[in-house]
């Protein structure tokens, strides 16, 4: 006679703790990976998003600026005051460069030959500065076009200095240079984001130089 012997302890208390504890470590571990990861990409898409708004906003400007001095009949047309003569000045020509210094510059051209230089459509008479922010703009700086939001959260690698300028020899003009020196201009901004895993702000730089074809 044959006898069967079935075995029916099953895992003992100290088996089934371990696998508990083990699976415990193996969610945390994944859960923190998962976490980092979510983190990292939620951290570059809004970095990439600042980017992205920024780098159009220089491509504006650059725009603008190789457009400053394009004189749609040949010649620079007369200022007629108000919008295209802001500071009322003694020059009654418009200006390729109306104004400029490391943290403006106000810049005037006549696309459509109609012999006026303060236009608004198309824009002709342009104006960008670094000011302080606004309830709707915020950060520590801001790039207005015409008064208007450009950029917000700017910051500029040398404090204040939005603009760096060069005559046609490539010598940098130091202060405020006069206008009919300038050849070139260089555009170096920051924008910055705060970044939801660490705190602080991540900062992506831009920079260009345009060159004036007149």
């Amino acid at each position: 006679m044959t006898r069967k012997i079935y075995d029916d302890g099953g895992a003992t208390l100290i088996e089934q703790l371990l696998s508990m504890t083990l699976g415990a470590v193996m969610i945390v571990a994944l859960y923190g990976f998962f976490r980092a990861e979510l983190f990292h990409h939620v951290s570059q898409e809004a970095k990439l998003a600042s980017l992205e708004d920024a780098r159009g906003a220089l491509d504006i400007m650059v725009r603008d600026l190789k457009n400053a001095g394009s004189w749609g009949t040949g010649s620079a047309p007369s200022e007629r005051g108000g919008a295209d003569d802001p500071d009322n000045d003694a020059d009654g020509l418009c200006n390729r460069v109306y104004a400029a210094t490391s943290s403006l510059i106000h810049v005037q051209m006549d696309l459509n030959g109609n012999g006026d230089c303060a236009d608004i459509e198309p824009r002709e008479n342009i104006r960008y500065e670094l000011t302080g922010p606004t309830a709707t703009c915020p950060g520590a700086a801001i790039i207005r076009r015409n008064g208007d939001c450009l950029v917000a959260n700017v910051t500029t690698p040398v404090s204040g200095k939005l603009f760096t300028y060069f005559d046609g020899a490539g010598t940098e003009l130091a202060g405020s240079p006069a206008p009919t020196r300038i050849k070139r201009v260089r555009i170096a901004f920051a924008v910055s984001v705060v970044n939801p895993k660490q705190g602080g702000n991540l900062t992506s730089t831009l920079s260009t130089s345009v060159e004036f074809r007149n």
